[in-house]
């Protein structure tokens, strides 16, 4: 089984290796001019998908948020008082 510190590391390749490809792809790419049939090209989706991909993955986030925020509360929202 593979250390914390191990973990730790593939976690920030992982992370970082993400970020630069999701940065190349919205803010170089764009302004690179090569043709559409370029090598380069066939690395990477079509640039509307950059915007569509984030916002499902953050309306995912903040929906899987809620969900598990409801479930924990729902017993205190909904207990009745007792005098």
């Amino acid at each position: 089984m593979a250390s914390n510190s191990q973990v730790g590391k593939i976690v920030v390749v992982v992370a970082l290796t993400l970020f630069l490809y999701y940065f190349f792809w919205v803010s170089i790419l764009p302004f690179m001019l090569i043709d559409e049939g370029n090598f380069i090209h066939s690395l990477f989706p079509p640039l509307e998908y950059a915007f569509i991909f984030p916002a499902i993955f953050g309306v995912i986030f903040i929906g899987g948020i809620s969900i598990y925020t409801l479930y924990h509360i729902w017993d205190h929202i909904w207990k009745k008082k007792t005098i």
